[in-house]
C-alpha cells in the first residue's frame, strides 16, 4: 500500500538548504506556503545541512508538521556534508543508525519514509538495505528505500528486503522512465525528484513545447501544466519539487488540483515521443 493516499506533489527543501543567498526564515515562509497550498511530503534529507548545523533541512520538516500536524516527511541517511562544497556518501550499518537516529531526534519520531540517499556511490548496496531492514523493524523509520539506483541495482536488492519507494531523478524530456516502469510492476512507490531537470537543464519549455504553447494559450506556468500532465500520465510516480520562491511552490503543488483534459495528454505524449521517451513508459500517456 502506498504511503501517501493519492496522486500530488511532494515538496523538496534541498534548494532551500543548498542555495547560494538562501536564509532561514525565508525559507520557512516557502515551506509553510507549500505545506499551506497542499504539499503531499516533506521531503529532506541528513546531507542537507549546513557546515555550521547538520540539521537544517530536517529542522524544516518540523517546520511542515507545525504547519500541519502528520505530514509525511520524506528523509535520506548515509550522505553527509563535509565542508562548504563536500560531501561523502557511507553506507555502512553504522552510519546509517547514526544517520536514523539523528532524525528521528531532529523529527521528534520516525519519518514516513528513511531512503539511502546515494544507493549508487555505496560499497554494499545490499548490506545497506539490509541494515536499514533493521532500523524500520526497530521502529526508526515506519518504511525504507533507496535513492538513485538503477533497474540492475533495484534487481540485485529484489529478496534482500522490502523496499517501499525508490527515489530518482526524473527531468521530463531528460531522463528515461525504466527505473519508474520497473517500480510501478512491483507497487513500489516512486518519487521522482527535479522533474523540470535541474538548475544545468535546458528550460522546460523547450523540451515540452506543446505543452508550453498550451499554457500560454490558458495563462498558466509551464510547469503548473507540466506536472499536472504528469501526475495524470505517470500513476504511482509523485513529482519532488525544489522551488527557491513563494509563488514557484504554491503554483507547482496546485498542479494536483487542476483538471487534465484530452488536449494536454495529447500534447504531453507528443513532447516524451518528441524527446525519444517512448509513450508505454508512461502507462496512462
Amino acid at each position: 500500500m502506498s504511503m501517501l493516499d493519492g496522486p500530488g506533489v511532494v515538496l523538496g527543501v534541498a534548494s532551500l538548504v543548498l542555495g547560494e543567498g538562501m536564509e532561514q526564515r525565508h525559507a520557512e515562509l516557502v515551506v509553510r506556503a507549500g505545506v499551506n497550498a497542499g504539499a503531499a511530503a516533506l521531503d529532506t534529507a541528513r546531507a542537507y545541512a549546513s557546515v555550521e548545523d547538520d540539521a537544517v533541512g530536517e529542522r524544516l520538516a518540523v517546520v511542515a508538521e507545525e504547519r500541519r500536524p502528520g505530514i509525511p516527511v520524506i528523509t535520506k541517511a548515509g550522505h553527509y556534508r563535509l565542508g562548504t562544497a563536500s560531501w561523502d556518501a557511507d553506507g555502512s550499518a553504522a552510519r546509517l543508525r547514526r544517520d536514523a537516529e539523528r532524525s528521528v531526534e531532529v523529527l521528534g519520531g520516525p519519518p514516513a519514509l528513511l531512503l539511502l540517499h546515494r544507493a549508487d556511490q555505496v560499497d554494499d548496496v545490499a548490506a545497506s538495505v539490509r541494515a536499514l531492514d533493521e532500523l524500520r523493524r526497530e521502529g526508526l523509520a515506519l518504511r525504507i528505500g533507496v535513492s538513485n539506483a538503477s533497474v540492475e541495482m533495484l534487481e540485485q536488492l529484489e529478496g534482500i528486503a522490502e523496499i517501499d519507494a525508490v527515489q530518482n531523478r526524473l527531468g521530463l524530456g531528460v531522463e528515461s522512465f525504466a527505473e519508474y516502469r520497473y517500480c510501478r510492476e512491483r507497487g513500489i512507490d516512486f518519487f521522482a525528484y527535479a522533474p523540470f531537470g535541474g538548475p544545468r537543464a535546458a528550460p522546460l519549455a523547450t523540451r515540452v513545447p506543446r505543452v508550453a504553447a498550451l499554457a500560454a494559450e490558458r495563462e498558466l506556468s509551464v510547469h503548473r501544466l507540466a506536472l499536472a500532465a504528469m501526475l495524470d500520465a505517470v500513476p504511482g510516480c509523485w513529482p519532488v519539487i525544489g522551488p527557491r520562491r513563494i509563488e514557484s511552490a504554491v503554483d507547482s503543488i496546485r498542479a494536483r488540483e487542476h483538471e487534465v483534459d484530452d488536449a494536454l495528454r495529447a500534447a504531453f505524449a507528443d513532447d516524451l515521443t518528441s524527446r525519444g521517451v517512448s509513450v508505454q513508459e508512461a502507462p496512462n500517456a
